[in-house]
């Protein structure tokens, strides 16, 4: 071989060998390169993953001695507390006052009441100790109507502006009973149905029985009665046959008018 040959084949091993160690490099480039991003993969694939917010956990139980509800502007609209000892749901207008009041007293009994807007009452109802609603309805000038149902007497009245019951229609153990009262509580007159008959008692001022008219099976009479509740006078008919007489003080006849 000629010495120019020699001389040319160096001269391509040389730029092979630098080629191949371009290469070399090249190729650790690129496995470190690739290293990298398997690395990273694995990292992220073993990294925990963000979970969605959760909404903050709510209390199953709350405590506390009055809960106030308030408007945007801070108007206070309704409270639940203890008030009284008892505990107490209040519903206020726009001007601060009570318009509905739903609680329970001392005993426990449950009360409910609706105002108007100035405060005043305008319906109540109310259970006695035995359980027994009453309802109570009153009018702008204070009558109202009361409506009480159960217990032993079962009953309407009408009311003035006073407390008084001026009319009262009450179920007794005798049966129906209707009541008229002056504005002094005082009855003046009253129409029962007991067993043995239909009767109408009148009252004076002091609430004393002056004057009876009662149907019993036998009979139909009259009565007059003096302030201490003896009969002076008496009316009555017995099948065809009427009969009139007048008493003394003690009850004895004075006069006796048959047919």
């Amino acid at each position: 071989m000629e010495s120019h040959d020699l001389e040319r084949l160096h001269a391509r091993l040389s730029a092979l060998e630098t080629a191949n160690r371009r290469l070399g490099r090249a190729v650790v480039l690129l496995l470190v390169v690739l290293g990298s991003v398997v690395w990273m993969g694995q990292a992220a694939s073993k990294s925990p993953k963000k979970k969605a917010a959760e909404p903050a956990p709510v209390p199953k139980v709350l405590e506390a001695q009055q809960f106030v509800l308030k408007s945007a502007s801070g108007q206070v609209l309704a409270s639940l507390g203890v008030i009284d000892a008892g505990p107490t749901l209040r519903l206020l207008g726009p001007n601060g006052t009570d318009r509905a009041v739903v609680g329970l007293d001392l005993t426990g009994t449950p009360r409910l009441a609706l105002m108007r807007a100035d405060g005043s009452a305008a319906a109540s109802l109310v259970l006695d100790k035995d359980g027994a609603p009453a309802l109570d309805l009153t009018a702008p000038d204070a009558t109202k109507v009361r409506l009480a149902l159960g217990g032993e007497t079962p009953g309407f009245g009408l009311i003035d502006a006073t407390g008084a019951v001026r009319l009262g229609l009450a179920l007794t153990a005798d049966g129906p009973a209707l009541t008229l009262a002056g504005s002094d509580k005082v009855p003046r007159l009253s129409l029962t149905t007991i067993e043995r008959g239909p009767q109408i008692v009148l009252f004076d001022a002091q609430g004393r029985q002056r004057m009876l008219f009662g149907v019993r099976p036998d009979q139909a009479a009259i009565g007059l009665y003096d302030i201490k509740g003896d009969v002076r006078a008496g009316l009555e008919v017995r099948a065809d046959n009427p009969a009139f007489a007048l008493y003394g003080p003690n009850g004895k006849p004075l006069f006796v008018k048959k047919p």
